[in-house]
């Protein structure tokens, strides 16, 4: 008879989703999780068959901030005034009738007169209005889209390299990629639900990628990046992204004290003592105020607020006239002193 350990493994084994030819796990992200599957909850660097799941959680991120995007012009106080100017010209061109009160008529027969007698007036108004207000919140929301569409075919034009530090596509080809580069593939955390990955942080940490061990030595930054935090919508409310800060921060104390305080060969990587870890940085857009309020509970401070980019698209100068702005937080890493 089957231990009940046993019986977990086969059930996890049976309940887990389907591998392609690739070896990569196949995610439906856009079906609900399988209820029936063991409620386990783990955390994962970023294994071979994590792959092709790992990228569509660094995007997923990206499109999440695209919709809050859509949301901060939504609310913004521009489409107020706009809404003012465009009621004050068509009440200038077609200006409201007002009859006289009547001594002995009562305010609602007196207010409803006044509309009877606009109506035509005031129901042309409101869709005039709606339609200009939707059509200027098309216009903002198209030029956002755009923007993170251009940053989007960004990543995956380099196939996820400038966020995971590694060709994700070289990696789901070649399953054997990380074998020299350790390091890369535990500097991702994946969370694992019911089987299937539902969150991820990925750090950049001080590494040198020498290839020819005569080449000179680069001067490295003593700072670590947070390149993505992301996690399905569902479960923003868990906590998680607060344990993948956490976790990120632990991961370069840990960097510091067992790698980085000395020199360190790995082949494809060299880390020099010099490399300790000072810094740990995240980026967020302005309107991220959930992010925001992470951060801070988290004790990282705000250090830098840049506009948006807009040597691709120029029209993304108008998000940068909204106030949309890219805001950096940082937090120091405590450095093991020798003794």
């Amino acid at each position: 008879m089957s231990s009940a350990a046993e019986k977990f493994k086969e059930a996890i084994k049976i309940s887990a989703p389907s591998k392609n030819t690739l070896g990569q796990l196949e995610v439906d992200y856009s079906k609900p999780i399988d209820k029936d599957a063991p409620s386990t909850i783990q955390s994962v660097p970023l294994e071979h068959e994590y792959g092709q799941a790992a990228m569509t959680l660094a995007l997923d991120s990206l499109k999440q901030t695209e919709s809050l995007g859509n949301k901060y012009i939504f609310w913004h106080p521009f489409l107020g005034i706009a809404l003012i100017v465009i009621l004050s010209l068509f009440l200038k061109k077609y200006p409201l009738v007002h009859l006289q009160k009547i001594q002995e008529e009562s305010i609602f027969n007196y207010v409803l007169k006044n509309l009877s007698k606009n109506s035509e007036n005031l129901v042309n108004g409101c869709l005039f209005i709606t339609f200009a207000v939707i059509l200027i919140f098309k216009v903002l929301a198209n030029i956002n889209s755009h923007y993170f569409s251009n940053v989007i075919q960004s990543i995956q034009g380099q196939d996820g390299e400038q966020i995971f530090g590694v060709n994700i596509k070289d990696y789901i080809l070649n399953k054997k990629l990380f074998e020299d580069r350790i390091i890369l593939k535990n500097n991702s955390n994946l969370i694992i639900y019911r089987n299937v990955p539902i969150a991820l942080s990925v750090l950049e940490t001080p590494v040198s990628d020498i290839k020819d061990a005569d080449e000179d030595v680069v001067e490295l930054k003593n700072t670590a990046t947070i390149t993505a935090l992301s996690c399905r919508r569902v479960y923003l409310k868990s906590g998680i992204l607060e344990d993948l800060i956490n976790w990120s921060k632990k991961r370069c104390l840990d960097l510091n004290e067992s790698i980085y305080s000395k020199k360190n060969v790995v082949k494809g990587q060299t880390i020099y003592e010099e490399s300790l870890i000072e810094k740990l940085q995240f980026k967020t857009y302005s309107y991220e105020y959930h992010l925001e309020k992470l951060m801070l509970d988290n004790g990282f401070k705000l250090v830098k607020i840049e506009k948006l980019d807009t040597n691709v698209n120029k029209l993304v100068v108008i998000l940068n006239l909204l106030g949309i702005r890219i805001k950096t937080w940082e937090i120091a890493v405590p450095v093991k002193e020798d003794k």
